[in-house]
C-alpha cells in the first residue's frame, strides 16, 4: 500500500476497524477491486476517497482502506488497483482473523 502497507495477516476483535492509506489513482483510470473469500460475513471492506481540504485542481484524491470486523471468522482479502482494461497497478492479499474478546 502506499505508505503503511497491508500486512499478510490481521487479527481484529469484533467491532474493531483497521484503516490504512492506499493509492488514489482514479484520475489515471484506476479503481480498487475487493474480493473476499472464506467467511465473507466476518468483515466489511471499503475504499474511501478523502476529499482535499482545499481545491488541488486535477488529480486523484487520497484514499483510505477500511476493514471492519463484524463477526468471528477467517476471511481472505484480495485488494487490486486496476484499470477497466485489466491492467493491474497494485495488488495485495491478506488474511483477516476476527475474534471475540476473552472473558
Amino acid at each position: 500500500m502506499s505508505s503503511s502497507g497491508l500486512p499478510p495477516e490481521l487479527v481484529l476483535l469484533v467491532g474493531e476497524q483497521f484503516r490504512a492509506p492506499i493509492t488514489g489513482a482514479a484520475s489515471q483510470g484506476y479503481g480498487w477491486r475487493v474480493v473476499i473469500e472464506g467467511d465473507q460475513d466476518a468483515i466489511t471492506v471499503e475504499t474511501v476517497g478523502i476529499p482535499p481540504e482545499r481545491d488541488v485542481g486535477a488529480g486523484s484524491w487520497e484514499q483510505e482502506l477500511r476493514i471492519t470486523a463484524l463477526v468471528p471468522g477467517v476471511a481472505r482479502l484480495q485488494l487490486t488497483l486496476a484499470r477497466g482494461s485489466g491492467r493491474i497497478r497494485e495488488q495485495y492479499n491478506t488474511t483477516v482473523r476476527v475474534t471475540t474478546p476473552q472473558s
